[in-house]
């Protein structure tokens, strides 16, 4: 018996992700896929086009078998975090057999010899990313400038492609943890029949027919979601003190001042982290501040919830003919809970972290489902 895992937003699910699921299985030959996906906000910092139940569902209508929530401490991570709480979720459950996930390149070899590579200097090169950003240097050039001293220039230019990015911290996360699972690079593609959901989420924006591309069709633009995750974050930054908000996560160097300064001279969503952005705080720290702003995640929090002990497999959706069979094998396999339905009862008989950081994914919830005007409470109510 042979299961694939898969590390996925679907923010939106499109033909991209389908071509990525079938490619999967067939270079694996897989018995099982099973998709660890992120809820309703995402590693970039965004608000999820629709809420995960609603992907999940489309995840397990187009290939997959089962979908796991990543836990939103991880989900709303930098790369490395995100990354690594994801691959080591995968490692507990100790029946994946390959983790499948596209890149530029679609070569693993030359992406396993970068990951090496990249641990071995790890100390030096994040001690020349710190001068660097000290200097007034974007992240990226820093991280550029220091992995060069290390990797050839061809290495530095495949490691520098977003993608590429995340590959080689999925391998990096699978070398630290001694994992047996065997990662498998599928190169992207982009095309007239593929586009990248960065490019579908922009078309959507500009209200483009994107139907052919994606595979929920039932899918908006998020534009009033980010609207309304405007008036809550904007209500927090005025009324929330310095103090405060300097014990939310990625809050460094006075960045709050300039976010407090920009809400009253920003109209929009955009417009304020457009005045907020500078070379050392990019757009994607930026929003993945501010939603650390609006679940209330601290310093503290990253700290206690970005542990080991904070390791779980909370099921959102199940393909019904695969459901017996394969809650076996978990069941049977991991070593972290697997969680199919949730009660404030359940959660209070788990570990204190895994009970916090559920807490967690369930307040995102019902955040996103204020801003999105659905039912709150959904985590309760789903069923497999």
């Amino acid at each position: 018996m042979k299961i694939v895992g898969i590390i996925a937003e679907f923010n939106p699910m499109h033909n991209g992700h389908q071509y990525l699921i079938k490619k999967a299985k067939e270079l694996t030959g897989a018995d099982y896929a099973i998709c660890l996906m992120s809820g309703n906000f995402t590693q970039a910092g965004n608000i999820a086009l629709t809420n995960k139940f609603n992907r999940a569902t489309t995840a397990i209508k187009n290939g997959f078998d089962a979908v796991i929530e990543l836990p939103t401490i991880y989900a709303t991570a930098s790369a490395e975090f995100f990354a690594y709480g994801a691959v080591n979720i995968l490692n507990s459950l100790n029946c994946i057999d390959y983790l499948c996930f596209g890149s530029e390149t679609g070569d693993v070899d030359i992406l396993i010899n970068i990951a090496h590579k990249l641990i071995k200097n790890e100390e030096n090169i994040w001690e020349s990313i710190t001068i660097s950003l000290k200097e007034g240097i974007s992240f990226a050039k820093a991280r550029e400038y220091a992995i060069s001293k290390f990797l050839t220039q061809s290495e530095v230019e495949i490691s520098s492609s977003s993608n590429n990015i995340l590959a080689i911290e999925y391998i990096k996360s699978l070398i630290k943890l001694n994992s047996n699972i065997t990662p498998i690079a599928i190169k992207r593609e982009e095309n007239t029949e593929y586009l990248s959901a960065t490019k579908l989420r922009e078309k959507l924006k500009n209200n483009e027919d994107v139907s052919k591309y994606i595979l929920d069709k039932n899918i908006g633009t998020n534009l009033e979601f980010n609207d309304n995750m405007y008036k809550i974050i904007k209500y927090k930054l005025v009324s929330s003190s310095k103090e405060y908000l300097q014990e939310i996560n990625g809050i460094t160097e006075g960045i709050e001042n300039k976010l407090i300064q920009e809400i009253n001279n920003s109209d929009t969503f955009d417009n304020f982290i457009q005045n907020v952005k500078s070379k050392r705080y990019q757009l994607s720290k930026i929003k993945r501040i501010l939603i650390s702003i609006l679940l209330d995640i601290t310093k503290a929090d990253f700290q206690t919830l970005n542990t080991n002990e904070n390791q779980y497999a909370h099921i959102i959706a199940i393909l019904p003919k695969s459901k017996n069979e394969l809650l076996s094998i978990l069941n049977n396999s991991s070593s972290i809970p697997i969680i199919t339905s949730l009660n404030d009862k359940k959660i209070d008989t788990l570990d204190s972290t895994i009970a916090s950081s559920l807490k967690l994914d369930i307040r995102a919830t019902n955040i996103y489902s204020a801003i999105s005007n659905q039912d709150i409470n959904k985590d309760y109510t789903n069923k497999l």
